[in-house]
């Protein structure tokens, strides 16, 4: 990490930069926060790391695109799956944003590894393009470009002062909260914890909820506050599995990229002939929709700590995502020549 001489603070929503820096010393201890922050703080990064904010995950929306697609608005992850939706979604890669990371890993840890990636295939089916940063989701939905895409609330809540746009919570949104952490060799180590400290104030909580942030704050809201139902809805939702998340991090990276954003013509192609087909047939495929959904990976290894730690050596992960460019690729041919022998 370099040019951090003058950095006092790192402000993140990403618990992976946090593990990194805190994995290579470059954060200073932090140990007095209130329980109510650090229970929002995974358990590895608890000494350097605070939680002072929190935000959830939602679809935003363009409604003028929507109406002249003449579609309804999606509500959650089984909605951007459906054939309605092709040529109409936008979203991001786990490889070029944390955020999109922790949406992917909230669906595969609520769903389970085998139905998560099904819906995450299917709905990719359904994209315009991948962007290539989370933000920039939001920005190409509010230009048109794409009906609908998963993004983090803060994201969505500052372009909200556009009439054209609304943004839905996922019913079961993870919470994702926003951290700060103090530079080990901060030049202001005093000024930057008194900071901290007075972000976790009552004043401070106050002016989070208050701001123009789009996030929630740690505390509790009042009950007559128009955001409290939203806040606690987030808080009341199991955690996610930081441990898992961090556990196997490039593994889901390299297979999302692999099964989606390297193939993604290819992918669009296999689910407009197959929509194209079941609409003709006036029935479901599911064995060939089991060919375009699976994944070359069981959910055993998905979480096996000896397995995944191979992902570090850089001629393992390569050597992984060559057989798994090979098997989607044999999937799908084979996916098509059944699709022919039903025409």
């Amino acid at each position: 990490m370099a040019n951090v001489e003058n950095v006092d603070l790192i402000l993140t929503s990403s618990p992976m930069l946090l593990q990194y820096l805190q994995e290579h010393q470059k954060l200073a201890p932090f140990d007095d926060a209130p329980a109510e922050s650090q229970n929002l703080v995974p358990e590895s990064i608890r000494t350097t790391s605070v939680a002072v904010a929190i935000s959830g995950f939602g679809l935003l929306i363009n409604r003028p695109a929507l109406s002249v697609k003449h579609l309804p608005a999606p509500a959650d992850w089984d909605d951007l799956a459906l054939p309605i939706y092709q040529d109409a979604l936008l979203m991001s890669s786990p490889s070029r944003s944390d955020t999109n990371h922790l949406m992917v890993e909230s669906l595969l840890q609520q769903k389970g590894w085998v139905k998560g990636w099904e819906t995450l295939l299917t709905s990719a089916g359904n994209l315009v393009t991948i962007s290539s940063r989370s933000f920039g989701v939001a920005d190409k939905i509010k230009s048109g470009l794409g009906v609908a895409g998963p993004v983090i609330d803060n994201y969505a809540n500052l372009l909200l002062n556009d009439p054209h746009l609304s943004f839905t919570y996922f019913p079961r949104s993870a919470v994702s909260p926003t951290y700060v952490a103090i530079l080990r060799k901060s030049p202001h180590a005093d000024a930057a914890r008194r900071f901290i400290h007075y972000l976790l104030s009552p004043k401070g909580q106050r002016i989070l909820a208050d701001a123009n942030t789009g996030k929630y704050p740690v505390t509790p809201l009042a009950a007559d506050n128009p955001r409290a139902t939203q806040q606690q809805l987030l808080m009341n939702q199991p955690p996610l599995n930081y441990h898992l998340i961090l556990k196997r991090q490039r593994l889901v990276q390299r297979l999302f990229d692999t099964a989606i954003s390297f193939r993604l013509a290819q992918l669009k192609d296999a689910w407009r002939a197959l929509h194209s087909t079941e609409a003709r047939l006036k029935k479901p495929l599911p064995e060939i929709r089991a060919l375009l959904t699976q994944v070359p990976v069981a959910a055993a290894s998905s979480e096996a700590p000896v397995w995944l730690a191979q992902f570090d050596n850089k001629s393992f992960a390569e050597q992984q995502m060559m057989e798994w460019q090979l098997w989607f690729l044999n999937n799908q041919r084979l996916a098509i020549k059944k699709l022919e022998e039903l025409k």
